[in-house]
């Protein structure tokens, strides 16, 4: 089960480096630079139901005082753990730093293996029920899924797309340019059906080298954002992601694109990228990308000039990285 946390500290390269390493191990991470956004995310959480593991929160934040902010949160989560990082501690009296080591403190200079230690530590000590409903309801959600497929070099290529493609559960597979073989899309009724097609199907077949599984999920906005989204006739839900979208290969070409969007920044691009016109779908992942595009065209050219013109000058897209879609039979 994939932990979720809070990180509030307004040191933007420090925000960046955690939530990347975060990531990798396998930790969900949601930023705040401030506490009026994170009391403002909060908020969000208790709307829908979503329950944090721990909160990593810097004492010194340029809006509100840290300490009484954790108090704020503790008063709405009381079971949610709490890191407090700073680094100012010889500023502080010894008793307060007591007080703040109820769950863990840090001194900066840290880095992501130091931050995942304390969090690990933290959680099991916790008790499993909680989790495990944390875990029942997102896989409830979530019956969708990526996979990103590496193929063996010396493999018969055609034999494992041709396998891939007949696949029952798989409804999308595309062979594509770049580091990334193909992509597939697999859907099912629950997410444990998924991760079972992908471990005992997918990962351990001969030829792929390298396999990557993405659950699609949906990032949290406001209500107002989500009654655009809907007005606009998009669906939100993330049971069966982007089902609708016309894919007509006679007419055009297609893209995929990965992107990576600053974490305070989705809720700003990710409706305006479901809303553009020659996006096919958009779905959210939790990745070193955080989002999958497939973008359509009449030429490959078109795309790139979506891509440099648009995409990659919103604020908060850090990296996009395109993958063609390529004929089968013409590779």
């Amino acid at each position: 089960m994939q932990k979720r946390i809070l990180l509030i500290d307004d040191e933007p390269s420090l925000r960046r480096s955690l939530s990347l390493g975060l990531n990798q191990r396998g930790i969900e991470v949601d930023l705040s630079e401030n506490g009026i956004n994170a009391l403002k995310k909060i908020d969000l959480y208790k709307k829908n139901d979503i329950i944090l593991d721990t909160v990593v929160l810097d004492i010194q934040l340029p809006d509100i005082d840290g300490i009484k902010l954790g108090k704020i949160i503790k008063s709405k989560y009381p079971e949610t753990s709490m890191i407090y990082i700073t680094g100012y501690a010889d500023k502080l009296e010894e008793t307060e730093i007591d007080d703040l080591k109820v769950d863990a403190f840090l001194e900066k200079p840290f880095d992501a293996d130091d931050l995942t230690a304390e969090i690990n530590r933290i959680l099991e000590k916790r008790p499993k029920t909680p989790n495990k409903k944390i875990k029942e309801k997102v896989e409830e959600k979530t019956i969708a899924a990526y996979i990103l497929l590496k193929v063996d070099p010396k493999a018969d290529f055609f034999a494992v797309y041709k396998k891939l493609y007949f696949m029952e559960n798989v409804l999308y597979c595309d062979a594509t340019k770049g580091d990334i073989d193909i992509f597939l899309l697999v859907q099912s009724d629950s997410i444990e059906k998924c991760e079972e097609l992908f471990e005992k199907e997918i990962r351990t077949m001969d030829g792929i080298k390298e396999a990557e599984f993405l659950p699609v999920g949906v990032p949290m906005m406001t209500d107002n954002i989500k009654e655009i989204i809907n007005s606009a006739g998009i669906s939100l839900s993330n049971e069966i992601p982007s089902l609708g979208a016309v894919r007509d290969s006679s007419q055009s070409v297609c893209s995929y694109v990965l992107v990576e969007v600053e974490r305070e920044k989705m809720e700003d691009i990710y409706p305006i990228l479901k809303l553009t016109e020659n996006v096919v779908y958009c779905d959210f992942i939790s990745w070193k990308y955080n989002l999958i595009m497939m973008i359509s065209g009449t030429h490959f050219n078109q795309i790139d000039k979506f891509l440099e013109n648009k995409l990659v000058n919103l604020d908060g897209v850090v990296k996009v990285k395109e993958y063609p879609i390529i004929n089968i039979y013409e590779m």
